[in-house]
């Protein structure tokens, strides 16, 4: 009884929807150098299309820095206009690429604003745009967190694309076939 019971729940594992990072937002044109590291309060406004934000990246800019860490964080709001952190995460980056972190399923409501902050060793620098490629949002910069309101970061945030509904214990599931 015991392998019937342990073969059930395997295949019922096996035929639950996998787990997914999927990008939401995606801005990725990046030929402006829009920010050092050095400059602190760098942040990005975004509105995400699904309700849950389980990550997000950002492009490094070519030629400032080498490899270093780089921590991307998720607020409701401006962290000196009285946001709240929701999650963070870090990994390391190079000049020249992106570097994306995870943090796990993060509920937001769609359509409303958020924020990335962005921090990392003072060599390395993030690019982006000057022309307003991205509509939900904008640069941040500078102490105090100064809006640039035309400017945008080469960035992208992640949604889990599945999240399992039902969770059963041991007992629960050997109660079905006692």
């Amino acid at each position: 009884m015991r392998k019937l019971l342990t073969a059930i729940v395997t295949v019922a594992l096996l035929a639950m929807p996998a787990v997914a990072d999927v990008i939401d937002q995606d801005q990725p044109s990046g030929p402006s150098y829009m920010a050092a590291f050095a400059q602190t309060d760098l942040a990005q406004s975004f509105q995400q299309t699904n309700d849950n934000c389980s990550g997000a990246g950002i492009l490094l800019q070519a030629g400032a820095g080498t490899t270093d860490n780089v921590t991307i964080q998720l607020w409701d709001g401006l962290p000196n206009a009285g946001g709240t952190l929701m999650a963070e995460a870090s990994a390391m980056g190079t000049a020249g690429e992106w570097v994306d972190v995870y943090w796990g399923y993060e509920p937001v409501t769609p359509g409303v604003t958020y924020y990335l902050v962005f921090t990392g060793n003072t060599t390395l620098g993030i690019a982006g745009d000057t022309e307003n490629p991205y509509p939900n949002g904008h640069v941040f910069a500078n102490p105090g967190y100064n809006p640039f309101t035309d400017y945008d970061y080469a960035f992208r945030t992640y949604y889990t694309s599945s999240v399992p509904t039902e969770a059963h214990s041991w007992s629960e599931v050997k109660s079905l076939f006692e």
